[in-house]
């Protein structure tokens, strides 16, 4: 690869790595936490899993669900027979399903 080609794919690179970084008050980048609780799913959340299933082209998990709320909103649930899962393709939703699974073994062990 030519240097130059190399210098600004490797510049483009850093600035997809830090999209959404606000700086600190000393200038120092860092991501602003985002509040996932995982949960039993309750009658309220019917809606919001059936939408999350139909954004994500999936059917709702059979049994009972786990569902994660990305700071405030259900993201994604799990069924907790067969460990199926469903997210919003729309967001970054891949650490509440990798939460998600660490809690339905961990029910499933106990």
């Amino acid at each position: 690869m030519h240097p130059d080609l190399h210098s600004r794919v490797a510049s483009d690179r850093l600035k997809d790595d830090h999209d959404g970084l606000e700086p600190e008050g000393d200038g120092t980048p860092t991501l602003a936490p985002e509040a996932i609780t995982i949960r039993p799913a309750h009658e309220g959340d019917a809606d919001s899993v059936k939408r999350l299933a139909e954004l994500d082209e999936r059917p709702v998990p059979a049994g009972p669900l786990l569902v994660a709320e990305v700071d405030g909103s259900v993201e994604a649930a799990i069924g907790l027979e067969g460990c199926k899962t469903i997210a919003n393709p729309f967001s970054r939703s891949s650490a509440a399903v990798t939460l998600l699974h660490v809690r339905a073994v961990q029910l499933r062990a106990a």
